[in-house]
């Protein structure tokens, strides 16, 4: 009798069980987490490279690590494919990778092929050479001697157009096999970005150094596959906020401190979604607003920079002179006397009102006067700036700016 009762019981609790279990299996199960493939580069010290448990690390690696997680996804579940020069249209466009962060440089043929984010990160092409070598420190010192870049690189071919004719040109699959050639004494020079080159310097002390001089100016972005201007955009908007948080600082002090580099400021060019300012009809304008507008670029034209400054919102002053001086020739202090007499002048583009007391206008700078050999370095830039109103009187409160590509 008892065992009766006992089965009883033990039946019931497995019944009791089972109805308990029913709407858990009846719930469909979670989703899978969420993956991306991220193409990078393996051999650029500073930028990527892998670590000794093969994880990759670098700069390049914590930026695209931080877009990944605002794109709600973790670093286990990221998966990392070698993205070389001449490979990274090829892997975009198959599908192979979601996005590409490889030092790779936002050009007008490139643009052709992919879109690209940010940029995020700029720099200028350089030298390295070795620490015994005094006869090369500038690109026309080149001429008869030999430079090695990375096969797809357009580097070595730019000295050779623009600096010194008569330069001889040697590729290779990858820089270090360029810099083990410059070690070596096959060839006299390596030349790409000073970001990736001041890595390479920094791993061999006492036998490299890099020159310091950069002769252009290049602003890398993030690759996308050609046409997806959701991701672009998506992208765009975390990279300024990894900006404004501070974590694109304290990745640039973690990871590109060689003693032979100095990192340009943040990038104040945001390249997409490219946005036009149209002109707004006058007939609704606020004709104060149009009066605003056309001295902020009067002012700029004649270099009154007193006046300019009355016309900027006090708080946001110092980072648009930051912008506006970045990309004027005159004040570059890194190409010398050469460019001492460029000139410049800016055009009100378009001017659109969204409200009684917020609107954004455009505007062209257009330089004359400079060397050709440095047109890669200042190109004309087209500025957006929004505009706002304050005690009756409108005022330039934020500016950015993109460079218009050839």
């Amino acid at each position: 009798m008892k065992r009766a009762i006992r089965a009883v019981a033990v039946t019931a609790c497995l019944a009791l069980a089972a109805c308990g279990n029913n709407p858990k299996s009846d719930a469909p199960p979670p989703p899978p987490p969420r993956t991306l493939t991220i193409g990078i580069t393996f051999d650029q010290p500073g930028l990527s490279v892998k670590g000794s448990d093969g994880r990759p690390l670098g700069f390049d690696v914590d930026v695209a690590t931080y877009i990944a997680g605002k794109l709600g996804v973790t670093p286990e579940h990221i998966t990392w494919r070698e993205a070389r020069t001449d490979q990274r249209e090829t892997l975009l466009n198959s599908g192979t990778v979601d996005f590409v962060v490889a030092s790779y440089s936002i050009t007008a043929a490139r643009q052709q092929l992919v879109s690209f984010a940010g940029p995020y990160l700029l720099a200028g092409q350089d030298l390295l050479v070795r620490q015994s070598e005094r006869a090369i420190d500038q690109p026309e010192d080149l001429d008869g001697r030999t430079v090695c870049t990375a096969e797809g690189s357009t580097a070595a071919d730019k000295i050779r157009r623009s600096f010194a004719r008569f330069v001889r040109l040697t590729t290779r699959d990858s820089y270090p096999q360029c810099v083990a050639d410059l070690i070596g004494g096959t060839v006299d020079a390596v030349t790409t970005d000073d970001v990736i080159l001041a890595g390479y310097a920094d791993e061999h002390p006492g036998t490299l150094r890099l020159s310091g001089h950069r002769f252009t100016r290049e602003r890398y972005g993030v690759g996308v596959r050609k046409g997806d201007i959701e991701l672009q955009g998506r992208i765009t908007s975390i990279i300024r906020m990894m900006i404004d948080d501070g974590n694109w600082r304290r990745a640039l002090e973690k990871h590109l401190t060689a003693a032979s580099y100095k990192p340009l400021p943040a990038p104040a060019v945001f390249n997409a979604p490219d946005r036009t300012v149209e002109p707004g009809d006058p007939a609704t304008l606020d004709p104060e607003l149009v009066k605003a507008a056309t001295a902020v670029t009067a002012t700029s034209n004649a270099r009154d920079w007193e006046g300019f400054r009355s016309l900027v919102c006090p708080e946001n002053a110092d980072a648009i002179d930051e912008i506006i001086f970045q990309y004027t020739p005159q004040y570059d202090k890194t190409l010398g006397p050469e460019i001492r007499n460029a000139g410049y002048t800016n055009t009100v583009t378009g001017v659109t009102q969204s409200g009684p007391d917020s609107a954004t206008f455009a505007f062209h700078e257009t330089f004359t006067n400079v060397p050709e050999k440095y047109r890669h370095y200042f190109k004309d830039v087209d500025y957006t700036g929004a505009m706002v109103r304050r005690d009756g009187s409108w005022k330039l409160c934020s500016l950015t700016a993109d460079f218009v590509e050839p």
